[in-house]
Parts: C-alpha cells; structure tokens; sequence
C-alpha cells in the first residue's frame, strides 16, 4: 500500500508493526474503540480491553497484514486486513485523532478495493452503526448486506450475499495468506 502524495509529504508513513508498537496500539485502540463500547456494551473495563487488544495485536501480527501509520515517526494508527483464499477480511482503521483520518481511510479502502478488483475476492467488514465514516465505506462502493445490534455488515465486490449474515463461518475460514511485500 502506497500513500498519497498528499499525505506523504507531510510526513505520514506506512511501516510493518514491530512488537515494541504493542503500547501505542493499545493506546490508539482505547483512543478510537472506546466510545463505541461505551455505546454499545455498556462502558469501556480496562482489564478486559487489555486482554483483548493483547490478544488482537499478537494475532494481527501473525496472521494479517498489520501496519502501523506513522507521522514524522510517530505512531498515529494502525491499518489490519486479512487476505484469505477467497475472500478478504478483518479489514480494520484505528486511528488517533491526527485530523487526516479520513483521508488515511481513503487511502486504504483505495488500497483494499484495487486488491478486491485484482484478485476478485470479494471484501466482507463491518462497521458501527454510529461511525461517523460509515458513509466513506459506500462511497468506495461497499454495500451494506446485513446489521447486528452494533455494526453494519458490509461488502465489495460480492453479488450473492445470501447466507453471509452467519459471519460464524468466516471466522472459523481455514487458510490465511500472510501480507506481502509486494502491497506495501
């Protein structure tokens, strides 16, 4: 993934995730998730949070493309998708409030739907019903095909959506394809 010339000269960069960013993540993770959860779960419990976002980075580390974005060397967010054999998926922005947030957003969903035209696996994500960049996902031409109590389920790329509301077996999907150099 490449970013624009707009946000490259201002400093921002894109760099694989290293173990030492595990702090930052969490931080930038509680920044960005937490009023969700308060919203939606009933509040923000820091022992749980930590054990999940632990979890998460590890996981995200091994098994899917995982970035940190970087502004003058500093870490600003983190961008996650997993490429799998026919699909991609866990496709995820957490970002700090740099004030670029939409535009390192478009700059991704430019970077995942070119992938998703290329190698015509369709992208399957959800979102939260109160993200106020929900609508940037339906510009970019994700369709919503589903909801839960929280999030809208949303895909690109995809004609028949029907069966895909049991997102259980997406989860479960075996065969991931580790990130490449070559999307960088």
């Amino acid at each position: 993934m490449k970013l624009s010339e707009d946000l490259s000269g201002e400093g921002y960069t894109i760099e694989p995730v290293a173990e030492e960013d595990l702090e930052q993540y969490i931080k930038i993770r509680k920044e960005f998730l937490k009023p969700f959860v308060d919203q939606y779960y009933g509040g923000w419990v820091e022992e749980i949070q930590m054990i999940i976002a632990d979890d998460l980075f590890h996981r995200s580390r091994k098994d899917a493309c995982f970035w940190s974005v970087r502004l003058n060397g500093i870490i600003t967010g983190f961008l996650t998708y997993k490429e799998r054999p026919d699909q991609i998926t866990d496709v995820s922005v957490t970002l700090s409030e740099s004030g670029h947030g939409k535009k390192l957003l478009d700059d991704f969903l430019d970077f995942i739907t070119q992938l998703s035209d290329e190698t015509k696996k369709p992208v399957l994500l959800t979102v939260y019903q109160s993200a106020p960049f929900a609508e940037l996902y339906r510009e970019h031409g994700f369709t919503i095909y589903g909801t839960s109590r929280t999030h809208y389920l949303m895909s690109y790329n995809i004609e028949d959506t029907s069966g895909m509301g049991d997102y259980k077996n997406r989860i479960f999907a075996e065969g991931f394809r580790k990130c490449v150099q070559d999307h960088m």
